[in-house]
């Protein structure tokens, strides 16, 4: 899969706001998916190969607000808030890894595979999500 620069024009992609509005009926796969899209561009535009358009320090992929509205839609607690942030986080992080590592253009690719490997389809709850981004993160850690 290769980047295509058109999407820069676009501006930064909202995490959530590309897969749907953070309803339960929009999947966590399709969230998820969006995430890490979000990510490779962002990695892509500090490599020089799309324009930065970063918002700024901190949470530059939005990853925090994704988790909240995915929280929120399956009505976690506060705990179950921050496991499914830090899950997020450090799925997000096996997708920035594998693109500045590669930067191949597969790093989409894979995520499809190691998502579709998971068990992210079929979960109902949070702890259920939080299951199927690490077996997502530990299949796309092992995909190269």
């Amino acid at each position: 899969m290769t980047i295509d620069p058109s999407i820069s024009s676009a501006g930064p992609i909202g995490a959530i706001a590309a897969a749907g509005d953070g309803a339960r009926g929009a999947g966590p796969v399709d969230a998820i998916r969006a995430i890490a899209t979000n990510v490779v561009s962002g990695v892509a535009a500090s490599f020089g190969l799309l324009p930065v358009n970063a918002p700024g320090q901190g949470d530059v992929y939005g990853l925090r607000a994704a988790s909240d509205a995915l929280g929120t839609a399956l009505g976690g607690s506060a705990a179950d808030q921050g496991a499914l942030t830090r899950a997020v986080e450090d799925f997000a992080s096996a997708v920035a890894t594998d693109m500045a590592a590669y930067a191949d253009g597969r790093t989409l690719t894979l995520v499809d595979g190691a998502l579709a490997a998971s068990t992210l389809a079929n979960a109902g709850d949070i702890a259920g999500i939080i299951d199927g981004l690490d077996q997502a993160r530990v299949a796309l850690e092992g995909a190269r």
